[in-house]
């Protein structure tokens, strides 16, 4: 797969005056609140949003941009996962690191119903809709946590060769996970519970976030020499398709629009176009807000939901380290809603 990528600022002029901008700023809303936050989960049929708050799960209105409601009962809130009936979400909660667990809530009435204990730091969450399982990633103990979508128990804990990283599924009983230190994506078969498939995706290392294209068999992720990569689902083939910014974050996949987007803490939402031969270009660079890596593109209205906030410097009792690490400034926490109509 050949890399096509616009090098310079006329070749962009050249593009940008060919084909209409394929995603502009379309509002900011101001949510506000206190704590960090963490991957969120869109629910395109009920058009909300749910994003963790360290301590609970906000559910945004996707149209009016209005917190409907809050659901308490987190300690340390990381990845989520919505099923495929509207019933449940799951939510990671690793607490102090010293105990993980899977934290069930019902979307109907906004509660807590269950707590499943996982290994430590559970952190990417994965929903297969094929076999109701979802599964648990757990970061500090190298496996992950299977759990039935239906009794809400622990079905089976896998071990993983490393570290795991980001996680998705094709919604076909495949699930797939980075273990970016050993530079590998391993390819988990939900049925049976087993790993079908490793693969090291040199030349790309430190493999990132994940996105899926289940019409062609494809992941896509971000790799530590600022290259983007298509991993075949089957074989596992590595195709360099695209340069990805210094500091990426999450990346996600228009697939009816055949364009991805690779969010960057800088501000900055790089998006690359796949014409009808394959192959990939930059078709645009959308300035967002500085922070804004946390992102999700609702495939039903083609639109992408980025979170940031104000930073600043803890002044709290804490340790060095954390108090020089840019810190939310209360308050100022708000979603970017970018739109490819």
């Amino acid at each position: 797969m050949s890399l096509a990528v616009c090098a310079s600022a006329e070749e962009l002029e050249v593009h940008a005056s060919a084909e209409p901008t394929p995603y502009r700023v379309a509002s900011r809303w101001q949510i506000g609140g206190l704590g960090g936050w963490a991957a969120l989960a869109v629910d395109s049929k009920a058009h909300r949003l749910y994003i963790p708050r360290t301590d609970r799960v906000m559910v945004v209105d996707e149209e009016s941009g209005k917190v409907e409601q809050e659901i308490p009962g987190l300690k340390n809130a990381r990845g989520i996962a919505l099923d495929d009936r509207g019933q449940y979400g799951y939510v990671a909660d690793p607490t102090d690191g010293t105990a993980g667990f899977l934290r069930v809530f019902d979307r109907s009435t906004s509660k807590f119903i269950a707590s499943v204990p996982t290994g430590l730091v559970p952190a990417a969450v994965v929903y297969d809709p094929l076999t109701r399982k979802v599964f648990a990633f757990n970061a500090h103990s190298h496996s992950v946590t299977i759990v039935n979508g239906t009794t809400q128990e622990v079905a089976a804990t896998l071990p993983l060769e490393g570290r795991p990283g980001a996680a998705v599924g094709n919604d076909k009983g495949q699930i797939f996970v980075s273990l970016p230190a050993l530079g590998k994506i391993v390819r988990i078969d939900a049925a049976s519970v087993a790993v079908s498939a490793s693969w090291t995706i040199a030349p790309c290392a430190g493999p990132a976030e994940l996105a899926v294209d289940t019409k062609r068999h494809q992941l896509f992720t971000t790799c530590e020499d600022h290259t983007v990569v298509a991993v075949d689902t089957e074989s596992g083939a590595v195709s360099a398709i695209g340069e990805a910014p210094a500091n990426p974050g999450d990346i996600a996949l228009d697939e009816s629009q055949n364009r991805l987007l690779i969010a960057d803490a800088t501000g900055t939402v790089t998006i690359l176009s796949r014409s009808s031969g394959g192959e990939y270009r930059v078709l645009q660079h959308l300035e967002t807000a500085k922070g804004a890596r946390s992102m999700i593109v609702d495939p039903m209205r083609h639109q992408g939901f980025l979170l940031t906030a104000k930073f600043g410097q803890n002044t709290a009792a804490t340790s060095e380290e954390m108090r020089f690490r840019p810190t939310p400034v209360p308050g100022t926490f708000s979603v970017i809603v970018i739109d490819g109509q």
